[in-house]
């Protein structure tokens, strides 16, 4: 195991590597530079032109990416352009949002999806089976921001019950009980699509465990149902869902970066629209690259866990 993960690691320099040259390529690609944020009567050209020699976007891209990995692999990711603040400064203040938001809509994801999977399994062509079913299909298909708007004018401008937006209450300084109410639209928001998701997978793996030979004769032996279901059938049917799991914090990210901006959250997904708006390319670039490492590490975590669930898998 250990050799594995060792090998894993080192695979995953090359792609991180991969990754920063590609992203780094199309955000210069990309129309505009940061420097058109200062572009007014007041400032000449000739002090643009000063600007952008001092930002060194003159320079060759390819220098200008070597020059960025070589201060990255030194800890220092530079200063944003936009706010002049280091932007290791700007992420770590913006991480803590992020993970909250993301740890509440996986773990309420798994909550609801996971018992209904197994119920729409179980029951098979049922009523319960065909509402399950179109409700799956109407979280995965309902975009974000649709839904986020709906949930906005029910709960919020309706109903009164949830606030529409922000982490805490405008001019207060928050607490437990303000934060939570705050996150609950966002997070059954980013939630709803994975949910759905799940749903079908945790359907379609039980279906497929429920129809083997050893549960047949399991409940021929007399077992009930319900420990057929919950005890032999979902322990087999669980493995292959774990891959999901892998794929759904890629699905996070980009959910949390919409979610994120309807809402207000004060996370990296509303970082990451200002740093695109603003051409903000050294915040943009450790965004990405964090956002990279998560999703290597969440892949490898998933590999390591398959091998905890299910011992006939050897990595050796």
């Amino acid at each position: 195991m250990f050799q594995y993960i060792l090998r894993r690691l080192l695979i995953a320099i090359p792609i991180l590597f991969g990754v920063t040259v590609f992203n780094f390529f199309i955000i210069n690609l990309a129309p505009g530079n940061p420097v058109e944020m200062f572009v007014n009567p007041n400032i000449s050209a000739e002090d643009i032109e000063l600007k952008k020699e001092a930002l060194g976007l003159n320079d060759p891209i390819y220098e200008q990416y070597f020059h960025w990995l070589g201060n990255v692999l030194h800890g220092d990711f530079g200063f944003s352009y936009a706010t002049h603040e280091p932007v290791s400064q700007m992420i770590l203040e913006r991480i803590g949002p992020t993970l909250l938001l993301m740890g509440a809509a996986l773990i309420l994801a798994y909550i609801i999806s996971i018992p209904i999977g197994i119920l729409s399994a179980s029951k098979q062509y049922s009523l319960t089976d065909y509402t399950t079913t179109t409700l799956s299909f109407l979280g995965i298909s309902i975009p974000a921001f649709f839904l986020g708007l709906g949930a906005i004018y029910i709960f919020s401008v309706k109903l009164q019950i949830l606030p529409t937006g922000g982490m805490t209450k405008l001019g207060s300084s928050g607490g437990f009980g303000d934060v939570m109410m705050h996150l609950i639209l966002p997070a059954v928001v980013l939630a709803a699509g994975i949910a759905g998701n799940m749903v079908r997978y945790v359907r379609s793996s039980m279906l497929e465990v429920l129809g083997q030979d050893y549960l047949r004769t399991a409940r021929a032996k007399g077992l009930k149902n319900f420990v057929v279901t919950n005890k032999h059938a979902l322990k087999n049917a669980i493995i292959p869902i774990i891959t999901i799991i892998g794929m759904d914090v890629t699905i996070l990210i980009g959910g949390a970066v919409v979610t994120e901006q309807i809402f207000q959250w004060p996370g990296l997904g509303q970082l990451t629209i200002k740093a695109i708006m603003s051409r903000d390319y050294s915040l943009l670039m450790a965004i990405n690259l964090i956002a990279a490492v998560v999703v290597l590490s969440a892949n490898l975590l998933t590999d390591i866990m398959y091998a905890i669930v299910d011992p006939r898998i050897k990595y050796n």
